[in-house]
């Protein structure tokens, strides 16, 4: 996987010389995201099958999305919070996310969001679904303060070899309510591979495309791996 992830890396580096032309003209940008979270148990229990499941987890994460055709960093995050599974269907998450972003040069500015969500979820022999309800406040440097909502609906289809999976492949797309605008300002369609490298360790490959209804960039494109690392 890592191998995917350099050959990735590489050809959009290639091509974004390429790409920036037409970005400029199309108000497009295509950037690199990475996000990595850990993850440490709090508490653990059974489910109603017997297998151990985090009932209460702590996490830290560090995001990095890298713009402007992929040649400067646009984009800095770190945050916490706690993932509280109320059963193997439904799951609670509060968390704080702060934000420093330098969109275009010499423009900076920084926000600090707090976050709620309801996350559903269920799996079937074949396939599974998740649907995360998100409500933050955005605390902003530049601009009013703003409340959002975020609703992303995931859908995974595991395949498997000897009754072993090897990798997940999945689609979601995720809407975004702004209350302060009251219009739907952005959505957030992706597609990608999920794997499990060690009971301790999973990645994410995906591609995403953005769309927003005001502001600069219009679109994005963006190729992303996100990590997770679970300390036990």
């Amino acid at each position: 996987m890592g191998k995917l992830f350099l050959l990735l890396f590489t050809l959009f580096s290639c091509l974004s010389p390429a790409l920036s032309q037409a970005s400029e003209a199309n108000n497009l940008d295509n950037q690199f995201w990475n996000e990595t979270q850990l993850i440490f148990p709090l508490v653990k229990t059974e489910d109603d099958s017997g297998k151990t499941m985090d009932k209460l987890s702590f996490f830290l994460n560090g995001n990095l999305r890298v713009g402007r055709n992929i040649r400067h960093l646009v984009d800095e995050r770190i945050g916490f919070g706690f993932n509280y599974k109320h059963n193997k269907y439904v799951s609670f998450t509060p968390s704080y996310l702060y934000i420093a972003q330098q969109p275009t040069p010499g423009r900076k500015q920084y926000e600090s969001r707090l976050r709620f969500s309801v996350n559903l979820g269920n799996s079937w022999k074949k396939f599974s679904l998740d649907d995360r309800n998100l409500v933050e406040y955005r605390f902003r440097n530049n601009s009013a303060d703003s409340v959002r909502y975020r609703n992303r609906l995931r859908f995974f289809y595991p395949i498997k070899k000897d009754k072993k999976e090897l990798f997940v492949p999945f689609v979601a797309n995720e809407v975004f309510y702004d209350f302060q605008a009251k219009t739907f300002s952005r959505n957030e369609l992706s597609f990608g591979i999920s794997r499990t490298l060690n009971p301790n360790l999973s990645a994410d490959f995906f591609y995403l495309l953005q769309k927003n209804k005001s502001g600069s960039p219009k679109q994005l494109n963006v190729f992303g791996v996100n990590l997770k690392i679970k300390i036990d």
